[in-house]
């Protein structure tokens, strides 16, 4: 089990990640979004600015009202940090009376209730992470928590290992799961998009001969420079080595396996 200062550092870390001024939104079906600012309605529509500065809506009526206006009041934000077994938590920022960062670190010792930035649940706790779905039952990976990958020397060998494949435009984050990747790449054309969708399996590939341990799939998402979804994928060693076999087109791997 982590020792108690390494798991309030993650905290920290992580909370600084995301800025105070996020808005969470609560759904009626118990999954959240997390935005720039508060939503706004118009014509039954609930308009939303996400983190990453995207915009986009739903029907206002899917929005818990009471308990969006509860948790957001005085606009704390939220933040993320890492439970015992790994998985990324999120949790609104609770009001604290002038205390800093500086402050919450030096409660090593505090009981959990008296500790205000986010409420960590039991290390026993197996209950999964609600997230935004797609409209085909996917974890949406556009408002999914873009946290920066936890194991700094895995993040720095996946951006060596695309750089010489001739790729700059991606992210690198923490995955909706323990052992899985997240890259999100920047494609503005199909071309684009297969070589990169190509470049990820052979990253995956890799890394899971050099951290067999730490890397079980990949989450990829592919946005245009407009931050327009162009496709999603979730990729196992056993797809990626589907996708390098000549006999697979990359356009027909794209239209079986993208995440709608």
């Amino acid at each position: 089990m982590p020792r108690p200062g390494i798991v309030l550092f993650c905290l920290l870390i992580l909370a600084i990640s995301v800025p105070l001024s996020a808005y969470t939104i609560y759904l009626k079906d118990g999954s959240t979004l997390v935005a720039k600012e508060k939503y706004r309605i118009e014509d039954g529509k609930a308009l939303i600015v996400l983190q990453n500065g995207t915009q986009t809506f739903i029907d206002a009526a899917e929005i818990d009202i009471d308990k969006t206006a509860r948790v957001n009041k005085g606009n704390y934000g939220t933040a993320f940090f890492i439970n015992d077994d790994g998985k990324v938590i999120e949790a609104p920022i609770a009001p604290t009376e002038k205390q800093t960062l500086t402050d919450l670190a030096t409660q090593t010792d505090a009981s959990p209730s008296s500790r205000s930035l986010a409420t960590r649940p039991n290390s026993g706790s197996t209950e999964p992470i609600d997230h935004v779905k797609t409209q085909g039952g996917f974890v949406d990976l556009t408002v999914a928590p873009h946290t920066p990958y936890r194991d700094l020397d895995i993040s720095v060998e996946i951006s060596r290992f695309l750089r010489t494949m001739g790729l700059t435009e991606f992210k690198v984050f923490q995955g909706t799961a323990p052992q899985r990747i997240f890259l999100e790449m920047t494609t503005n054309s199909e071309a684009t998009v297969f070589r990169s969708l190509e470049a990820a399996a052979d990253t995956l590939v890799h890394l899971r001969n050099q951290f067999p341990d730490q890397i079980e799939e990949m989450e990829l998402l592919f946005i245009s420079s407009n931050r327009d979804r162009a496709g999603q994928f979730l990729i196992n060693e056993e797809m990626a080595a589907l996708l390098g076999d000549k006999d697979t087109e990359t356009s027909e791997f794209f239209i079986a396996h993208v995440e709608f």
